[in-house]
């Protein structure tokens, strides 16, 4: 599916590869060795994994880990990775090596079959003379060096006064700069945008045409709910909407949405079922597994963000404007697919605005936000098809002449192992990406 350039892509050209572009380890608050992190994906039968540890690329050989406090985790390692490098400290401690970039990928690519894909997180915080902050997470994907604004020896987390949108902006530019001297192309993510507690509003997104990516969906930290909120909260298929149709209307690029797992703990320790693997992840439709073909994929929208189910076929002819989306049969369950477009003659001017105020602890980020609900024309849910138990299930749509773009969401009866809120409740879903005649 390409839905900006107009090409059709049979599933025949391509197949589906699963990956993972959001993960941490101890290279920064994950809590596993990097070895560890890679074996357990590939050991589940994805395709590809990237490391996103927060302001680090893995491409330094003298990072060591000291042992104290983490006996469990040493023991557990060393059993299953023995040729591990290892010291002993002055002080007596034991300290293992955490492995480069280069020495995962020796160790665990394998052609056709896993990729390592090089990838950081870069971690901020806009902080603005009211006391108020937003934390703004963004990963640079395919891009094997730290940027050189996050490497200098004076950079700071924290920033303060300057717009949100302008923020990441510069970022995008920097990665896409330095992608460009490294012969590569970057896919440039927006984190968790409504997290800590909805930090980047829609409109921001609005703001940044050159940001192309974000996470629709993604296993990290609890969020409060408020009671304010329209019944379904204001969750990230929401928010993907308020974007999309401020970005349609002005003619700007589409904003295309990821599911990650945001891992940081494999072992159920302290999150229970968030920030676990396989809660999330990306599914993308490439003609081999290599990061040219992965990433050019992912620009062209031909992939799918993933919670518990995946599809079997999803392809838009943008000549009759119709997105066509199969999903496979599974014994008892029943599939639904919803197609959800907005409206070209949607109002800009909200319906309403709601404050909403988190509980003030060690956390959250205890500052208001004001949220604005906007009318039913964006994120109209324009049709809907309901398979029959246990049986496939196709359905098209073709976009009426006042429909900005269109794209569906495919569900299914049950859960996943995130409760965490803004997480769809009761039910497996499948992303497909928006298009646009």
């Amino acid at each position: 599916m390409d839905t900006e350039s107009g090409k059709r892509t049979s599933a025949g050209a391509a197949r589906w590869w699963r990956g993972n572009l959001h993960t941490h380890t101890f290279w920064s608050d994950g809590l596993a060795f990097p070895e560890e992190a890679v074996a357990w994906y590939k050991g589940h039968g994805y395709h590809f994994l990237g490391l996103s540890d927060h302001n680090v690329f893995q491409d330094s050989r003298d990072r060591w880990l000291a042992e104290t406090g983490r006996e469990r985790y040493f023991a557990e390692y060393l059993a299953a990775f023995p040729d591990a490098e290892t010291r002993i400290r002055g002080d007596g401690v034991r300290e293992a090596r955490l492995s480069t970039f280069d020495e995962l990928s020796a160790r665990f690519n394998e052609p056709g079959r896993f990729l390592m894909v090089p990838d950081f997180e870069a971690t901020r915080t806009v902080a603005y003379s009211s006391g108020r902050s937003h934390q703004v997470h963004m990963n640079a994907v395919n891009v094997p060096r730290l940027l050189p604004s996050i490497a200098s020896p004076d950079f700071v987390r924290l920033r303060h006064d300057v717009r949100l949108s302008d923020f990441i902006s510069r970022h995008e530019a920097e990665t896409a700069e330095l992608a460009k001297s490294l012969g590569r192309r970057p896919v440039f993510m927006l984190n968790h945008p409504q997290w800590q507690w909805y930090d980047i509003p829609p409109e921001v997104m609005a703001e940044t045409p050159a940001v192309r990516f974000f996470e629709v969906c993604n296993n990290g930290t609890e969020i409060a709910a408020c009671p304010d909120l329209p019944q379904d909260g204001f969750d990230t298929d929401r928010f993907w909407d308020v974007a999309n149709a401020f970005r349609a209307r002005r003619g700007l690029p589409l904003l295309y949405g990821l599911g990650g797992d945001d891992t940081h703990v494999y072992r159920g320790e302290p999150h229970g079922g968030m920030l676990m693997p396989f809660n999330a992840w990306t599914l993308v439709r490439a003609k081999s597994l290599d990061a040219t073909s992965l990433v050019d994929a992912m620009h062209a929208g031909d992939f799918v963000a993933c919670e518990g189910l995946e599809p079997e076929d999803v392809a838009f002819d943008r000549a009759a404007g119709t997105l066509s989306v199969s999903v496979a049969a599974k014994p008892g369950a029943v599939r639904t697919i919803r197609f959800i477009v907005s409206k070209a003659d949607f109002s800009e001017t909200p319906e309403r605005t709601i404050v909403v105020r988190p509980e003030a602890d060690a956390n959250r980020n205890a500052h208001e936000r004001t949220i604005r609900i906007y009318g039913g024309k964006i994120g109209f849910e324009a049709k809907t098809v309901v398979g029959a138990p246990g049986e496939p299930l196709e359905a098209s749509y073709t976009l009426a002449p006042d429909d900005l773009y269109v794209r569906a969401r495919i569900e299914e009866p049950g859960t996943t192992l995130c409760t965490a809120n803004l997480h769809p409740k009761g039910r497996l879903v499948c992303w497909t990406q928006p298009c646009r005649a």
